[in-house]
């Protein structure tokens, strides 16, 4: 990963606690001196946007037959959401244009599953191991328990065994987000807002860190520190029943707020939050930027308070994973970290990177 931080997040019961007795006996928004503190003086419409850092790599098409009598374990993350089903339908398509077997074993979100996994791998013999498990902590055990072969490891760090991280520039696809929403903010309220709240996921260690802390500097570079912020852990990987729920409580507390910013570790956990909007009919209310972009989640794309999303194009990871991956198993020397090319979409640009859509 590109940096490490220190972390300010509350588990979640103590969050909501927090949450409720700061707003007890107020009519809702901002308090006077968090008011004091947004918008105005503190407004910087001329910051410069983010530079992506120098990891960053181009999807480039994969060489045929390079995999030829390769076999390659694959831990997927869950293919019951959308951006593991978008980068195995890619993995699937790359590995057979290599000649490389890749078999799959879905971990289910599930830390004991993933540790099956690796099990099963070892017993298969596979040469190389791709590796998307949403426990950062449950690394070590995972790799001990597994064959001793090269690993790429997807978008969540796996300590110490992996051989090279292939995924987002974590930093970077969060400034993204806040310097963008951001400058909406500072373009159609001069920065003023009721509050701002981050849905994250502690599990994923170092990732979660990077992007929500790379989230808040983009947004503090155009509208200054950050305040009235609620961070609420969604579980594992960022789940979107987590959210839903924990952002129920937490809208219930906001009773006044209309302005209320909403960024999010992946987009599971901004449908959780829009769902929790719906059922107390305060959609209006919500101001978001979401992090990946799935041409059919017509939920975000078409809510009229999307702002843009930060997309990571998962349905062509493979173009960086299995190169990565066949290069490490023949020996050949891979960078540490290999990035994804991100995107800020907007309403207006998504059919440039889209032509499909069709919400």
């Amino acid at each position: 990963m590109n940096r490490y931080s220190k972390r300010r997040v509350m588990p979640a019961a103590a969050a909501l606690v927090a949450v409720i007795l700061a707003l007890s006996g107020c009519a809702g928004g901002s308090s006077p001196a968090a008011q004091e503190g947004s918008g105005g003086s503190n407004v910087n419409a001329d910051a410069p946007p983010p530079t992506p850092p120098t990891d960053v790599a181009e999807f480039q098409p994969v060489e045929p037959g390079s995999g030829e009598g390769l076999t390659v374990g694959f831990t997927q993350l869950t293919l019951a959401a959308a951006f593991p089903t978008a980068l195995q339908a890619g993995m699937e398509a790359a590995a057979e244009e290599a000649g490389l077997e890749l078999i799959t074993c879905d971990s289910k979100f599930d830390t004991a599953t993933a540790l099956d996994c690796a099990r099963q791998f070892k017993s298969q013999n596979v040469d190389g191991l791709v590796t998307f498990q949403a426990d950062a902590a449950a690394s070590p055990s995972i790799c001990e328990e597994g064959p001793q072969v090269p690993v790429v490891a997807i978008d969540i760090v796996q300590d110490p065994c992996q051989s090279t991280f292939v995924g987002a520039a974590n930093d970077y696809a969060g400034q993204l987000i806040g310097y963008n929403v951001a400058k909406y903010f500072a373009d159609n309220f001069d920065c003023e807002y009721d509050a701002y709240i981050s849905l994250e996921s502690t599990a994923v260690g170092a990732v979660n860190d990077a992007r929500m802390d790379g989230t808040r500097e983009g947004f503090e570079s155009v509208c200054g520190p950050v305040h009235d912020e609620k961070i609420l852990d969604t579980g594992a990987g960022g789940q979107t029943d987590v959210a839903q729920r924990l952002f129920t409580d937490t809208l219930t507390a906001l009773p006044g707020a209309k302005r209320i910013v909403v960024v999010g570790i992946n987009e599971d956990v901004i449908l959780g939050a829009l769902a929790a909007a719906r059922a107390q009919d305060r959609t209006d209310d919500l101001y978001i930027g979401v992090q990946n972009l799935d041409p059919d989640n017509c939920a975000i794309l078409t809510f009229d308070h999307w702002i843009g999303s930060a997309a990571y194009f998962p349905e062509k990871y493979a173009l960086l994973i299995v190169p990565a991956i066949i290069d490490l198993i023949k020996g050949e020397e891979v960078p540490e970290q290999i990035l994804v090319p991100h995107e800020f979409i907007t309403k207006e640009t998504l059919l440039d990177y889209y032509p499909e859509y069709s919400c």
